[in-house]
């Protein structure tokens, strides 16, 4: 307890003494300055126009701030927290060496298109910088494994693509985290990386789960679309259902089909409701199969 109340007391004393201060921080507003003061984003980056490597020092100087500022009236606390230990602007660290700015910036409209965010921020910190959905939204997606080229363009070739959630069991597990919208595949793949292995008439284990021929149906009903994504062509139902001679829960109802005339059964009332739903299944071949053993030719 002694020892603890001696650091209680050394601490004090070099707080009063002033040799504990705290780092010193930058106080700038990105809102305020796009804002308000109506600058330019290349009034203080204006080495960005002739950059073409992320590792130059794009962050202004304090002779550029002086361009608006008057150097001998401006006190050093309107920029910095600790002006008597003043120190510099933090940089990104994380980001593709070799991408130009130059070419980008005279692409590109506004710097806002890829620093989307910024011209909202009132501290300095988080930097803003694009990702590779933002990339893709001019340069599309490329294909991590066919296209890879694409992306070292801008990425060190030795650097590590793949995102942390791809561990060891992406492959099994990659299906649900779609599903549930934890990634956006489409940032790195292509949709024909996807059906090397997703051909649109497997059916196994890998692809969909262990009981998927008993429950594919009511999934069917509830989102059709996702299963075009892959089964383009509605054959594929058709060739399986009629094989199989599977047919929807309806058919098997008492009084589903008869030979009384002018009545015909539930079929008939639901053919004059919804005859498309009826010719998604009993298409030319089918019909002429089954449906001209009641209905002649």
């Amino acid at each position: 307890m002694k020892s603890v109340h001696i650091f209680i007391l050394l601490s004090c004393f070099f707080v009063a003494q002033g040799l504990a201060q705290a780092p010193d921080k930058i106080i700038f507003s990105h809102q305020f300055h796009l804002s308000e003061a109506d600058a330019e984003c290349t009034d203080c980056h204006g080495k960005v126009k002739n950059s073409l490597d992320a590792t130059d020092n794009l962050l202004p100087e304090m002779e550029t701030c002086y361009s608006c500022h008057d150097e001998d009236d401006t006190e050093c606390s309107l920029c910095h927290s600790n002006p008597d230990e003043a120190g510099l602007a933090p940089r990104n660290k994380d980001f593709a060496a070799k991408f130009p700015h130059k070419q980008h910036i005279n692409a590109a409209d506004n710097c806002l298109n890829c620093h989307t965010g910024i011209d909202k921020k009132t501290e300095v910190g988080n930097f803003h910088v694009p990702g590779s959905a933002t990339c893709t939204n001019c340069h599309g997606a490329a294909d991590f494994k066919e296209e890879q080229i694409k992306c070292l363009t801008c990425h060190d070739k030795e650097m590590d693509f793949e995102p942390s959630s791809h561990a060891l069991n992406w492959s099994k597990d990659h299906g649900l985290n779609q599903q549930i919208g934890n990634e956006n595949c489409s940032h790195c793949h292509q949709a024909s990386y996807c059906q090397n292995c997703h051909q649109g008439d497997n059916l196994d284990s890998e692809v969909h789960p262990l009981n998927f021929r008993l429950t594919h149906g009511s999934m069917a009903k509830a989102n059709k679309e996702n299963c075009l994504t892959c089964h383009e062509e509605q054959l594929f139902c058709l060739d399986c259902h009629q094989t199989q001679m599977v047919m929807p829960k309806n058919h098997s109802y008492v009084n589903w089909s008869n030979r009384i005339p002018g009545n015909g059964g539930r079929h008939a009332k639901e053919a004059k409701f919804d005859f498309d739903n009826c010719m998604s299944c009993h298409n030319d071949t089918f019909a002429d199969n089954v449906c001209v053993t009641c209905h002649g030719k």
